[in-house]
């Protein structure tokens, strides 16, 4: 009996170096669209070389980092209780709207549209442990949920075959959800705030995920060429 062949997940190094630190640049918007600034988060941000090749990705990262790490360490919990402020004053206004995707869906579908998140989000076996009561279609869920589906598929993925099902999980999540209301996040964003550390953030989002969706493109067409040679 000839026992059927699953192709191995062979990665380019393009696509590797990519993979290196997308799963760190979307770790670093959950951290600090979802919580309050603490100085141990951005001690560790600072300490950590491997966010510092992250960044260089993007002109928003490279402006979080010039903010994080160009400061005197004694300056740190004064900037720190600074940003926590500013972190309170976005997410109060209009009761904390400004970080979720109701304002910029349909009225009326508000409901509707966080049942559809939590449903994908089940179907995928994910729950989320929600610090401070968060929305499904909270920015910093929404992104949190891209960065789980990184980590399945960057080491729980053995072939070619259930890298693709993980990939376009992220691809239709991309298109469909976060970049269909985050163009108008972070222009809001970049009109509420002057934090450096905010804009750095905004900048860094709205220039990330277009490139983000590109790369899972591309990696996709990769992986299809790969099996069409192989079979």
């Amino acid at each position: 009996m000839t026992i059927p062949t699953v192709p191995a997940l062979v990665v380019p190094e393009v696509f590797s170096r990519w993979l290196e630190s997308r799963g760190l640049i979307y770790q670093i918007l959950v951290d600090f669209y979802g919580r309050k600034p603490s100085l141990s988060l951005v001690a560790q941000w600072r300490a950590n070389r491997q966010m510092s090749v992250a960044a260089e990705l993007t002109e928003g990262g490279r402006e979080l980092k010039r903010y994080l790490c160009g400061q005197d360490p004694s300056e740190l919990p004064q900037i720190c209780e600074k940003e926590k402020a500013e972190y309170v004053r976005l997410m109060n206004e209009r009761s904390a709207s400004l970080f979720s995707a109701r304002e910029a869906i349909q009225l009326g579908r508000e409901q509707e549209f966080c049942n559809e998140l939590s449903e994908l989000y089940a179907s995928a076996g994910i729950v989320f442990k929600k610090c401070s009561g968060e929305a499904d279609d909270h920015i910093s869920i929404e992104l949190e949920f891209m960065a789980v589906m990184h980590e399945r598929m960057l080491f729980n993925s053995f072939s070619v075959r259930s890298a693709m099902e993980l990939l376009d999980i992220q691809v239709r999540f991309l298109e469909e959800h976060l970049l269909k209301w985050t163009p108008q996040f972070c222009s809001r964003l970049n009109a509420a705030t002057s934090s450096p550390l905010y804009l750095g953030l905004s900048h860094m989002l709205e220039e990330f995920l277009p490139q983000d969706l590109q790369m899972l493109r591309a990696w996709r067409a990769s992986l299809e060429s790969s099996a069409t040679t192989m079979a």
